[in-house]
């Protein structure tokens, strides 16, 4: 015991130096570093919330900035080119305002897949799909005519507002006169999404790409509401036949 005491003595003022050290550094540990973060925490709040501030700036700029009726309708342009569900109706409707325009004969029309003919929204994209974009409605019909009709008809398939793409084709005819052409084409559309993003989202405007895109497609002839034929399915009339025969 006595040298426990004298060592006390010999040691006092390192003893006293230790315990200070201790004690400021428990008031680092629970004090200062929690303090630090906490400011730091907030420096980081205040950045969010600044750039948030500015990204709700650009967005009020760039929504004061245009026409919400020009962008209806230009939704309203596309739509009709790709329209949110299978949209058979216009589907048939362009067909047909096709086959008026060009004077052939179209029959044997026939869905590849139907499956619903809702949205289709639930349905699975096959990987073309993902990689186009866009669900695909397989169909197949056969195309009569002559030389000029048939040829009119295959340059005017592309260039309609419901978009189409040609597949495959079989071509027989006796001779110029009388030519049919059973072809495998697709319709495509996209359901439209319900997901618009959180407010603090940033919004683009459209580039001139987009805007070049959108006019190229509006400036196409839309034959989705048919009302009338055609002045050059006049003299066809009569031999168009039925759309849906066998």
């Amino acid at each position: 015991m006595p040298n426990i005491t004298k060592l006390l003595r010999k040691y006092q003022g390192l003893i006293i130096s230790l315990i200070m050290i201790g004690i400021t550094l428990v008031g680092v540990l629970v004090g200062i570093i929690p303090g630090v973060q906490k400011i730091i925490d907030i420096q980081n709040q205040s950045m969010q919330l600044s750039k948030t501030i500015q990204v709700l700036r650009n967005k009020i700029t760039i929504l004061e900035s245009q026409d919400e009726s020009v962008y209806r309708d230009e939704f309203a342009q596309l739509l009709a080119a790709v329209p949110g569900d299978k949209s058979l109706p216009t589907l048939f409707t362009t067909l047909d305002g096709l086959g008026q325009q060009s004077g052939v004969t179209l029959s044997d029309f026939s869905l590849v897949r139907l499956g619903s003919i809702a949205t289709g929204s639930a349905e699975k994209r096959s990987a073309e799909e993902e990689k186009l974009g866009s669900n695909l409605l397989p169909f197949t019909i056969t195309v009569n005519g002559n030389y000029d009709q048939v040829y009119t008809f295959l340059s005017q398939v592309n260039n309609v507002r419901r978009f189409f793409r040609v597949r495959n084709f079989e071509i027989s005819f006796s001779d110029m006169s009388s030519i049919s052409v059973h072809m495998g084409m697709d319709a495509f559309y996209a359901p439209i999404t319900t997901s618009i993003g959180s407010i603090e989202s940033p919004l683009q405007p459209l580039s001139s790409k987009d805007v070049d895109l959108i006019k190229q497609i509006s400036e196409m002839p839309y034959l989705g509401q048919v009302t009338e034929a055609a002045p050059a399915a006049t003299s066809n009339s009569e031999s168009r036949g039925n759309l849906f025969a066998p």
